[in-house]
């Protein structure tokens, strides 16, 4: 590399910097540390010992396959009522105008606020919640283990679903309406139309949705950590040395080893196999984008067998390798390796029987089917006839249609009452988030008061202003520049750094948080907001780069070309030019990028122990804490989360226009 190409590759090194520590290290780190003990700095070789103890123990494989059932549950319910609600957003009507307001809720409010008020929803206080007093149906979250998994389910999906409605929404809509109209006159209703067009026509999106929706799922903390705090215990689940409850998902595990655990090498020997379980999933994602060839998915398929010990399972890991050369196989393998599992989980209890290397199959299986299907010429897909010859009902008229708008309402019920809740519990002056009535019955506006005077609410809302605030100052002096930096090198180039990144943003959790946490204490960093605003610009820069990249693509070529007629140097076009040209999408990814770092949880969980540095997630969730915690004060909670909520909203319609104004647009002249 000469000088010339280090000098214009000066751009970029601020993001790899932050890609090496925040994205790499964390990962290089706890591979280091597992084969080590370190007992409070002192430090010995351990070999595979810190292995050893994570196989003498049954809680990792527990808790693994309560995340995978977590995960699979997330996908299949997910993807329906998304589909279902796309269904009504499609429609250009009042109901479907209302529907996309309403999903933008989820979005609009922070995780921190809307777990707590799904739990005061449905377990309320030990289990009598406004649904006692509408259904007299009593759901007690921290005894129940049903209870426990499901509402925290119920919680995951009424935040994620939104996303996969807009998606199928997007596509769907790009279905000729030549076909929809044809389809109608020759009798088609909803449940005809979703079956035999929409779902054929959203099929790969589907898929990729499914598999984004499980590696999210596969990596979830917060959501189960503050709903429920792992749960239930379950009489299955307790072992020698953890007791394993409803919702003990890997990333509560981990972080309940992380608390534990003396032994530094114990931690980064778990945080290693999550690691290698979330990039083995991610991996599926990437042959699933590349439409890889079958035979890698069998291999895969081949390598999920092999951990647990179990001779028959290895068998079938065999049986998968003959199915590479005999394809018409591959059904009754993954049928007979189903049953084999069911019949593991009738002897032996889900916990203990369930292997989750059977899903990798079952995908390659649908993977393969959906393929066949797209491979077959036009006239063998539809189940329907042309040219006025009628349409085939095979599925009831008022199926699907009504199942959609049943959902629709469903939905918009359940969010109004959530909003009224956290305004009724903000104007109350008993500390319960038992909603009795109408009004409160002795409203008051001293929750707001005494949070503001007493309380001292404005120092945690500085605290997040200053980490969100820096974080959204520095993130266009890295990105702006970078973004030119790859609009130079090539779209190709372009692509493949912008997928790394990104992969690798994705592949993060509280599996790479742990062993950060160990690198920036060695730092010196821990109660500081350093690692915080680093993680925040590391996370941003994806959507950053991304966008901005997108936008520079299309700025004509001939303002470049008639600034090397008049001379201009590189870098007054750059920062004279291109940079006033960009703010628009400079605005929306700072924004971005703020909004991120305001609603952060998990990370100022990990790295902030003195209260006096509390952002205003941690103090909101101390508040309420989690499902075990005592005197939880929902007033004043609520009250704060209104003020948190507002300012957010303020925030955004201050700079909506910004965002999505354009000075080319704007301008009259060529």
């Amino acid at each position: 590399m000469n000088i010339k190409t280090r000098i214009h590759s000066i751009p970029i090194l601020p993001i790899l910097f932050l890609i090496i520590l925040i994205g790499l290290a964390p990962f290089f780190t706890a591979f280091q540390d597992s084969f080590f003990h370190d007992y409070y700095g002192e430090r010995s070789f351990a070999g595979l010992d810190n292995f050893r103890f994570i196989l003498g123990d049954a809680a990792f494989p527990y808790s693994l396959n309560i995340t995978v059932l977590w995960a699979l549950l997330n996908v299949i319910l997910g993807l329906v009522l998304g589909f279902l609600l796309a269904l009504q957003l499609i429609h250009q009507n009042k109901k479907s105008a209302i529907l996309y307001k309403v999903l933008l809720i989820p979005w609009g409010i922070p995780i921190y606020i809307a777990i707590p008020l799904w739990r005061a929803f449905l377990h309320g206080n030990g289990g009598e919640s406004v649904i006692t007093h509408l259904t007299g149906i009593k759901i007690n979250l921290m005894m129940d283990p049903a209870a426990g998994f499901l509402g925290s389910l119920a919680v995951s999906l009424w935040l994620s679903i939104p996303l996969s409605a807009f998606v199928f929404a997007g596509h769907m809509k790009k279905v000729s309406r030549q076909v929809i109209e044809a389809a109608r006159l020759d009798g088609a209703g909803m449940s005809e139309l979703a079956v035999n067009i929409y779902i054929p026509e959203i099929r790969e999106s589907l898929l990729a949705m499914g598999v984004l929706t499980f590696i999210k799922a596969f990596k979830e903390f917060t959501l189960v950590f503050m709903m429920t705090a792992g749960g239930p215990p379950l009489i299955s689940g307790i072992t020698d040395r953890h007791i394993i409850g409803a919702t003990t998902t890997l990333g509560v595990f981990l972080y309940e080893i992380f608390l534990q655990t003396n032994d530094w090498g114990v931690n980064a020997a778990y945080a290693l196999v999550m690691a290698i379980l979330v990039i083995f999933i991610m991996s599926l994602w990437i042959f699933i984008k590349r439409e890889t060839s079958i035979k890698v998915f069998l291999i895969l398929a081949f390598i999920a067998q092999i951990p647990g010990g179990i001779p028959l399972l290895w068998f079938f890991g065999g049986t998968y390798l003959i199915a590479i050369a005999v394809p018409s196989s591959l059904l009754w393998i993954t049928s007979a390796h189903s049953l084999y599992i069911l019949f593991r989980i009738n002897e032996l209890g889900f916990l203990a029987g369930f292997h989750p290397g059977v899903l990798i199959p079952l995908l390659a299986l649908l993977i393969r089917t959906i393929r066949k299907r797209k491979q077959r010429v036009f006239r063998e897909i539809p189940r329907y006839k042309w040219g006025g010859i009628g349409f085939r009902r095979f599925i009831p008229p008022w199926g699907i249609g009504t199942t959609s708008q049943a959902v629709s309402w469903i939905f918009i019920t359940i969010t109004g009452i959530i909003i009224y809740m956290l305004v009724w519990m903000s104007f109350s002056r008993i500390s319960a988030c038992y909603v009795d009535s109408l009004l409160p019955a002795m409203p008051t506006i001293n929750n707001f008061l005494f949070i503001f005077k007493k309380d001292n609410i404005l120092q945690y809302f500085f605290n997040t202003l200053l980490i969100s605030g820096t974080t959204a100052i520095i993130l266009p002096l890295l990105v702006f520049p970078g973004a030119v930096w790859l609009n130079k090198v090539g779209k190709k180039k372009t692509l493949v750094f912008l997928g790394f990144i990104q992969i690798l943003g994705i592949a993060g959790g509280m599996h790479s948080l742990i062993p950060l946490y160990r690198i920036f204490q060695s730092m010196g960093m821990i109660n500081t907001y350093v690692p915080l605003i680093l993680i925040y610009l590391y996370h941003a820069i994806p959507f950053s780069l991304f966008i901005l990249t997108a936008y520079l693509e299309t700025l004509p070529p001939s303002y470049r070309e008639l600034a090397r007629i008049e001379g201009v140097p590189s870098f007054i076009y750059t920062f004279r030019i291109l940079l006033p040209l960009s703010i628009p999408p400079i605005v929306t990814a700072i924004m971005v990028a703020f909004i991120a770092g305001w609603n952060g949880f998990q990370a100022p969980l990990l790295f902030l122990n003195d209260e006096r540095l509390y952002t205003i997630s941690l103090k909101l969730y101390s508040y309420v804490g989690n499902l075990g915690s005592g005197s939880p004060v929902w007033n004043y909670f609520a009250a704060a989360s209104v003020v948190n909520t507002l300012f957010i909203g303020l925030l955004f319609l201050r700079f909506k226009e910004p965002m999505s104004s354009s000075p080319i647009s704007e301008s009259t002249e060529d």
